[in-house]
């Protein structure tokens, strides 16, 4: 009879323990279901300045609103969320989480980020600074990248939307297409088939991922890159890029500011033989990317349009002919060029906008520009090959005071400068980031005005001086630049989220 009480006390006692032990072991489940963004409200997900841009709540709340993210837009008379003139890192300065939308502002600056020199006594503490990132100067000795961590605070505020695991924000499908050509995007895979669609784009500064499966919602990922750290990194911590220059290009539209050129690049068309003809303001009745430059904020009656219509006519006389890759792989397409469109051609390759880094490109903007300058672009090769590398050498501390490492300058980018010339194409942004710094440092004093409108191809006497220098820079950054099918939104839904 005593041993009862102490009976039904081990039994009490052990039913309250195991109740206790159920209800912990479903505490992440009772979570998740009271908040939908429990897990998403960390760290590691949102990074540390988005971390700390959220709403604090005390420990009795059990109704939480959602977290909020920034609202993302991009167009071509506004720029990047308001801003046209960036400035973009290879990967990340700030702690950005897993959100790919928090990577992309922790890539794209609104200032080219500050190095700060420091001693081996603060290495440790400024590692581990949200707003810095270790990389190594020119003199070997350490530095820190500082991006302004308030430098997206201006940035409107919408609450995140709960997909699948992650926290998204929309965006328009126009703005994704900006944000990819900002990044020089290639498609490294699509696939379009009774499952739903499937992208990958490798980019200059990451990976890009679309998903949008049959009866669901379109998604797109961006994630960093993991083959890259600013630790190994002996280019300068980041690039400017022109957001109107980029969708220009995007386009297929070339804009001379010192002139009333403003034309537009008929893309591939099927082999054959073609005569180019400029149609004053015909950019409005053209297929391809007209549509896209009206969504991204385009006046299209405002531009030319450089079609190709077939050519049935035997007369060549002294017109240029071309040829030009076709839409069937492996055969070509031959254009006529009389002496109106020659003209224009030539205004156009003047004109290019100066660039870092390569373009994601509209491809017939590309084949006809590269197909008529190539001839030329070869004659001078090896001249503009020699020329780089003796702009490394005798100006090398130049190029070290714009950031480049010191031991790469004295041992590697002349040779890499000259090759990437040498080799007529290629994908390397890095190169033609080495090729352009050094023309840089070559025209020391060039305003991007300057840059953008040179005098080369519109003369007669094409001698390789400063002009003939920047005019086939521009050249070769055509030849290294990405091809991106600009109709690419006609796979996606009007808005996709963000993840």
């Amino acid at each position: 009879m005593e041993a009862s009480p102490t009976v039904a006390a081990w039994l009490s006692f052990g039913a309250t323990a195991f109740g206790l032990g159920s209800l912990i072991s479903q505490a992440n489940a009772i979570n998740d279901k009271l908040d939908p963004f429990h897990a998403n409200r960390t760290v590691e997900y949102l990074g540390m300045v988005w971390i700390q841009r959220q709403a604090q709540f005390p420990w009795w709340i059990i109704a939480k609103s959602p977290p909020v993210g920034p609202i993302i837009r991009g167009s071509l008379p506004d720029g990047f969320c308001g801003v046209q003139n960036l400035h973009l890192t290879r990967v990340p300065l700030t702690h950005c989480g897993k959100a790919g939308w928090s990577a992309l502002l922790s890539i794209i600056h609104l200032d080219a980020p500050v190095a700060h020199h420091s001693s081996s006594d603060d290495l440790a503490e400024k590692a581990m600074s949200r707003s810095r990132s270790l990389s190594i100067s020119a003199d070997s000795t350490p530095r820190y990248l500082v991006a302004n961590p308030s430098e997206w605070d201006d940035l409107k505020h919408t609450h995140l939307v709960r997909h699948q695991s992650s926290a998204c924000i929309v965006v328009s499908r126009a703005t994704f297409m900006l944000m990819m050509c900002l990044t020089n995007a290639r498609k490294v895979f699509q696939y379009s088939d009774a499952a739903g669609f499937r992208a990958g784009y490798g980019s200059y500064c990451g990976q890009w991922y679309i998903t949008w499966p049959i009866g669901q919602e379109a998604i797109v990922k961006s994630a960093p890159h993991d083959s890259h750290n600013a630790t190994a990194d002996v280019y300068p911590p980041s690039y400017p890029q022109r957001v109107d220059r980029c969708i220009k290009m995007l386009a297929g539209i070339v804009e001379a500011h010192s002139s009333s050129l403003r034309v537009a690049f008929c893309g591939r068309k099927a082999p054959g033989r073609y005569l180019l003809k400029v149609v004053p303001k015909g950019f409005p009745g053209a297929h391809g990317s007209r549509h896209l430059y009206n969504m991204l904020g385009g006046k299209v009656y405002e531009v030319d349009f450089m079609s190709a219509v077939k050519d049935r006519s035997d007369v060549g006389g002294r017109d240029t002919t071309i040829e030009v890759a076709s839409r069937e792989h492996g055969s070509m397409a031959v254009m006529r060029i009389e002496e109106r469109e020659e003209t224009v051609i030539r205004c156009a390759l003047d004109c290019l906008p100066w660039s870092s880094l390569s373009w994601s490109i509209h491809r017939g903007l590309r084949d006809v520009l590269v197909a008529y300058a190539t001839p030329t672009m070869n004659e001078h090769r090896e001249q503009l090959a020699q020329l780089l590398k003796q702009t490394v050498v005798e100006k090398s501390q130049l190029l070290i005071r714009r950031g480049w490492n010191q031991q790469f300058v004295q041992h590697s980018m002349a040779d890499m400068a000259a090759s990437a010339v040498l080799a007529g194409f290629g994908e390397s942004g890095d190169l033609v980031r080495v090729v352009t710094d050094i023309v840089l440092v070559l025209v020391d004093g060039w305003d991007l005005a300057k840059l953008d409108d040179v005098n080369f191809w519109r003369r007669t006497d094409r001698s390789l001086d400063l002009d003939g220098v920047v005019a086939l820079t521009k050249l070769f950054v055509l030849e290294w630049s990405n091809d991106f099918d600009y109709q690419l939104y006609h796979d996606l839904p009007m808005s996709l989220f963000f993840a």
